[in-house]
């Protein structure tokens, strides 16, 4: 073999060794590039659980804290104040679904006023909600339809009786519509059934109002009687 073929050779090998030598270098970065791939994969996957674990806690402890005050959700005159110290322990986006969902808009005015700006945005929207469902229901109380009344007494009387707005509306609404007989009557009941506190608190409207209506005939005066008889309770 010639110094030529030698050198040729020579440089043949050269020439396979740095391409040997670049392919293993392609081969180690794209090694280090699917570890670090694998690794980031695994780390989104140890966060996400982190999160998942975190939320299931915190809906634990939600599940706990309101366990430990439903005798105190359950009585109208205790609801009020359970919502406020719950909402010390728990999330106030939850306490604000449980208070609208208990009408109990003293609770929101008060989650109002402090909080986050989103915070009191979600309790000022419970709170407008709730403000348009009460006036809905109390107008449904003097419609001609004589199911729609009592379903709508019913359920001011059952589920709304603790909001203190109700006992004014209700007092606005039928000195409105005295000519209204049935509905003056719905109205009496449902302020038969408001807490003494709150009729007391609403006491010259609720004079004027009552000495208008118990002369419209013997019904509307014996629920006139019980209305103020229970406003009179407690002093």
């Amino acid at each position: 073999m010639t110094d030529a073929e030698i050198a040729e050779k020579q440089t043949q090998l050269a020439a396979e060794r740095t391409k040997l030598e670049r392919e293993r270098l392609e081969f180690e970065q794209k090694k280090m590039q699917r570890l670090t791939i694998a690794i980031s994969c695994v780390a989104v996957v140890v966060s996400l659980l982190q999160v998942m674990v975190a939320f299931l806690q915190s809906r634990l402890t939600t599940a706990q804290t309101v366990e430990r005050f439903i005798p105190h959700l359950e009585k109208q005159e205790t609801r009020d104040a359970a919502l406020l110290t719950m909402s010390a322990f728990i999330d106030q986006n939850f306490v604000t679904q449980l208070a609208e969902r208990f009408k109990a808009t003293v609770v929101l005015e008060t989650l109002k006023e402090k909080g986050s700006e989103q915070e009191k945005t979600q309790a000022s929207n419970a709170l407008t909600a709730l403000d348009i469902s009460r006036t809905d229901l109390i107008g449904r109380i003097f419609s001609p339809d004589k199911e729609v009344r009592i379903k709508a007494t019913g359920e001011l009387v059952r589920l709304w009786i603790g909001d203190p707005k109700v006992v004014p509306e209700v007092i606005g609404a039928a000195s409105a519509q005295l000519g209204n007989q049935f509905g003056v009557v719905n109205a009496l009941v449902v302020l038969r059934e408001a807490p003494s506190e709150t009729l007391r608190a609403n006491a010259p409207e609720l004079s004027a109002f009552v000495e208008r209506a118990k002369t419209n005939g013997p019904q509307t005066s014996a629920l006139a009687a019980q209305v103020i008889e229970k406003s009179l309770r407690g002093r």
